[in-house]
């Protein structure tokens, strides 16, 4: 005599190998992306809080409404790029517009950003 299950199939049947891969959603060029913390909060208003993780591609260039790591001054920032009388500029949502000059660099776009809610600011 055999034994025979009774009762309800977990509503979980048959989801249990799809698993979620980051890599394979977030990054879409491996070779040309990499991750950067964001150790400032001037970000804050445009919805990139300090501490966020940021996931940068080096081989897309910004476009306007994306957020853009940039190299100005010899600092590193993140921007989001405007345009203004039809000219590029990047901003940090407040009063910090920046053109495009020879002093700044296009490093990347940034393609997502995870945040971390147990993260101390």
């Amino acid at each position: 005599m055999g034994i025979k299950a009774t009762g309800f199939a977990s509503p979980a049947q048959g989801y249990e190998e799809q698993n979620i891969d980051l890599n394979r959603l977030l990054i879409h060029n491996p070779p040309a992306t990499y991750f950067l913390r964001l150790e400032s909060s001037e970000m804050a208003d445009l919805g990139l809080p300090r501490g966020s993780l940021l996931i940068v591609d080096r081989s897309k260039d910004p476009v306007p409404n994306q957020y853009a790591l940039l190299r100005h001054e010899g600092q590193f920032l993140c921007r989001l790029m405007v345009v203004q009388d039809g000219k590029p500029y990047f901003t940090n949502g407040t009063t910090d517009i920046q053109p495009i000059s020879d002093e700044t660099e296009v490093i990347g776009t940034v393609t997502a950003s995870i945040q971390a809610y147990d993260i101390p600011h």
